[in-house]
């Protein structure tokens, strides 16, 4: 726990169990900040190690992967830090249209082909409708209920560099960064919201699903009430088990029934040629964090298959492969 930083909120009568967090902690998550801009810290490899080496959370979906990516591409935004950890330009706030496009999705010309003209098209417009946006977070912090994501709450937590990780089984979004529309003047009707589902599912392909866009209504998650005004939503889906990379964008303008923009950005794959943060030489790392994130194929990890599928056996249906039904049934 004290390797880790961890806060205890919990020990067992018997001393044999306990319960620990990563609270919200800024002064930490700056001094992090310092350590990850030498050249010698490998991030992802230091998170992998962490995922594949100790007791810990590795998560459900690959979301701690795209935590780190949003992470790096804060850090690399803010800038270089100084001898005392401050970022050099002094200001921890920037723009959002220099985080989400240039550093979180790598600029794009009209000759790619991950990315149609369309989608580029859509992205350029970010910097028009958002020209004062700014944002600032330093670190996730991971909330209880489902009531801890409503506006004000956000707003609170932007003021101290933390975006929110949500709830387990949170229904239609998993993780939400707030912005403001112009400067920095923490009021509601200044907000926008980036709103995330995060997806290591290989049935989530280079296709958008248009349901996963729709679930992330601000209404009807409680981050808005009834009768509030709309806020401009930046809504992301992360298909990270895609097998072929890609960007779609669709830009929607403001209507009677949400009058405020919309942008919907599916992100297929963790291409470095689309995600800023991963650099060619370290796909491989990339590539064994989000297999870490499968937490429960470990269960069944050996040097040998036969082997494998007889600890398949003991668990019949509970996933494709064929060894939790060579026991029993043969699939068609």
């Amino acid at each position: 726990m004290e390797g880790h930083m961890r806060v205890c909120l919990k020990i067992d009568a018997a001393f044999e169990t306990m319960t620990t967090t990563s609270s919200s902690e800024p002064i930490l998550s700056e001094a992090a900040y310092f350590v990850m801009q030498k050249a010698s810290f490998n991030a992802p490899k230091a998170l992998k190690s962490v995922m594949e080496g100790f007791s810990i959370s590795k998560g459900d979906r690959g979301e701690f992967l795209v935590l780190l990516l949003l992470i790096l591409a804060r850090d690399t935004t803010v800038g270089a830090a100084d001898e005392f950890g401050r970022p050099i330009t002094g200001r921890r706030w920037f723009r959002l249209t220099d985080f989400l496009y240039g550093q979180t999705f790598r600029k794009q010309t009209v000759s790619s082909q991950l990315v149609d003209a369309g989608s580029i098209r859509a992205l350029d417009r970010l910097s028009t409708d958002f020209p004062n946006a700014q944002l600032h977070f330093s670190h996730f912090v991971k909330v209880h209920e489902y009531r801890a994501i409503d506006i004000t709450s956000l707003l609170l937590l932007q003021g101290r560099g933390a975006a929110v990780l949500c709830a387990n089984n949170q229904t239609g979004v998993d993780a939400i960064n707030v912005f403001l529309r112009d400067g920095t003047k923490l009021v509601k009707d200044n907000a926008g919201l980036i709103l995330q589902q995060i997806k290591n599912n290989s049935s989530y392909s280079k296709k958008p699903h248009q349901k996963l866009f729709d679930a992330m209504d601000p209404y009807d998650l409680g981050i808005l009430e009834a009768g509030a005004d709309a806020v401009p939503l930046i809504k992301i889906v992360f298909a990270l088990a895609a097998r072929t990379p890609s960007l779609t964008v669709v830009r929607h303008s403001p209507t009677t029934n949400y009058p405020a923009v919309i942008y919907e950005i599916w992100c297929a794959d963790i291409s470095p040629d689309i995600l800023g943060p991963i650099e060619r030489q370290q796909v491989g790392i990339w590539d064994s964090l989000l297999q870490a994130s499968y937490g429960w194929k470990e269960l069944y990890k050996t040097t040998s298959e036969v082997t494998a599928d007889l600890r398949r056996s003991a668990t019949p249906g509970a996933a494709r492969d064929a060894g939790h039904y060579c026991r029993w049934a043969r699939r068609p």
